[in-house]
């Protein structure tokens, strides 16, 4: 049963091509796109170059995405590293403020550079 199912569908598929291919500019239609396929299929330099572009485009992207990730992963690491400096002076700013007579304490201006880190470039 399956068979004369399969044989009938094909054997109509034929017969309703034929019909269609009776209008002439359905003929020329097909034509032309039988002709851009069989160039597009036989073209292979183009196809080459057009993969080859791409395989390139995907490689810029990937080394981009990897600078981007070192960068972020680098100033995650330097904000480690400021993150308790910052602390610390927020802490002695308001133990100075809140601890005590303000008006009886000896002022002192410090800078905040001596919070920071030493970083490879700045040791003394």
């Amino acid at each position: 049963m399956k068979m004369c199912i399969s044989k009938g569908l094909f054997i109509g598929s034929l017969i309703g091509t034929a019909i269609s291919l009776l209008d002439k500019q359905t003929r020329q239609n097909a034509v032309t796109n039988m002709q851009h396929a069989k160039d597009t299929v036989t073209d292979f330099e183009q196809m080459t170059t057009s993969l080859n572009s791409t395989t390139e485009k995907i490689k810029k992207t990937a080394m981009k995405i990897s600078d981007d990730a070192v960068f972020v992963k680098k100033q995650l690491e330097e904000l480690k590293g400021i993150t308790p400096v910052v602390a610390s002076i927020i802490h002695d700013t308001k133990e100075a403020f809140f601890n005590g007579n303000i008006r009886n304490q000896e002022r002192k201006l410090v800078s905040s550079i001596q919070y920071l880190p030493e970083t490879g470039s700045d040791r003394r």
